[in-house]
């Protein structure tokens, strides 16, 4: 029998089988390649909640460029950004350029030169990678993610140069991505203005007859089948969340694999242990980092909301805590910086991430005592 292998990727930033409901982002993208010099998908900042799948979508992204012929700078925000960039733009325009004009019937030859060492200025080692690749009849595009953590200096000089070069009618594309609220930061601060035009791609939750359709096509060709009902558990428990949908159908399959020498057909029961395993797993892998190294009461203001409605107003999480809602402010910007929790409306907040309700709820004591609270 042909192994059967599982064609799911729960790990961060890996690229699944199939990208589902991401559709929109790469076509305004393909669409910025396609129209040339300044089009507004050229400049895109992409952001969500953790686990949206925006380091994948990046991936996306600069695949659909190379196989386009352009060049790809792929990037994640921390110090020396700038000069990484800067380097990694000249030690390729410092190759030999070898290209062959057909009308003249030659060989082109640009000799190399050495790759530079120390600091290197940014929109002039870009100038020239993007000259000799425009001889090449080729763009650049950079991506830049865990934008929320970077350094505003860098960004200002990054985004400086991408507006000059953008200016100049050269063939460059940004994108960036990031947690929502750390990204809308970032472009309303001090001399960001530029960074506000990128064209806005927010990663809403993937719609459940999408995931079904995918879970479907993904299963049939990897060698097992489904049930209807399986299908409907499965895609429900995905909440539409991008990383719950590689973790469910991972942990799905799984489950059906183990009967495959009786039976290739993944049945309910197989999907509620699956979502099951799927769900402690998620707890672990996303949970536990999303609280790990809060204050004690920020801690206590999630369990409190966890009591409340799902949309919560701020006053029964004072309540609650027997506290006056204006010290709890403070925890409250806090939780929604790190993307635990979201501002609803004024006065009301709503959890961020999937599960976070029963995850509080079903690990509240052992929490608790991490802070020595019995």
């Amino acid at each position: 029998m042909k192994r059967l292998v599982n064609p799911f990727k729960p790990t961060a930033g890996a690229e699944p089988p199939v990208l589902v409901g991401r559709e929109k982002v790469i076509d305004d993208f393909s669409d910025g390649l396609a129209e040339g010099a300044g089009a507004r998908g050229r400049l895109m900042r992409i952001t969500g909640p953790r686990g949206s799948g925006k380091t994948v979508l990046l991936t996306e992204l600069g695949d659909l460029a190379r196989n386009e012929g352009w060049d790809v700078i792929d990037e994640t925000a921390r110090d020396g950004l700038c000069d990484r960039i800067a380097h990694a733009a000249s030690s390729e325009a410092s190759r030999a350029d070898l290209s062959f004009d057909l009308h003249a019937g030659v060989f082109d030859f640009h000799a190399a030169t050495p790759k530079p060492e120390g600091p290197c200025d940014l929109r002039d080692a870009l100038t020239k990678r993007l000259q000799v690749l425009a001889r090449q009849k080729r763009g650049l595009l950079i991506t830049l993610d865990e934008v929320q953590d970077a350094n505003r200096d860098e960004m200002r000089e990054i985004a400086a140069a991408v507006q000059h070069l953008i200016r100049e009618k050269h063939d460059i594309a940004f994108v960036f991505a990031g947690l929502t609220s750390g990204v809308l930061d970032l472009v309303n601060g001090e001399a960001l203005t530029f960074l506000r035009r990128a064209l806005p791609e927010e990663l809403a939750a993937i719609p459940t007859e999408e995931v079904r359709a995918a879970y479907r096509e993904t299963m049939v060709r990897s060698g097992l089948d489904i049930e209807d009902e399986a299908l409907s558990i499965a895609a429900q428990a995905t909440v539409g969340y991008a990383y719950l949908v590689q973790l469910v159908g991972y942990q799905v399959w799984r489950a059906g694999k183990g009967h495959v020498e009786t039976s290739k057909l993944i049945t309910a029961f197989d999907a509620r242990q699956g979502v099951d395993a799927a769900i402690d797993e998620f707890f672990d892998a996303v949970l536990e980092s999303a609280v790990a190294g809060l204050p004690l009461r920020a801690v206590e203001y999630l369990l409190a909301m966890a009591d409340g409605p799902d949309v919560c107003p701020t006053a029964f999480v004072a309540d609650e805590l027997n506290v006056a809602a204006a010290s709890l402010t403070s925890y409250r910007r806090m939780l929604i910086q790190r993307q635990i929790i979201e501002s609803h409306a004024r006065g009301f907040v709503t959890f961020a991430i999937p599960y976070t309700r029963r995850f509080l709820r079903e690990r509240k004591e052992s929490l608790l005592a991490r802070y020595g609270v019995q």
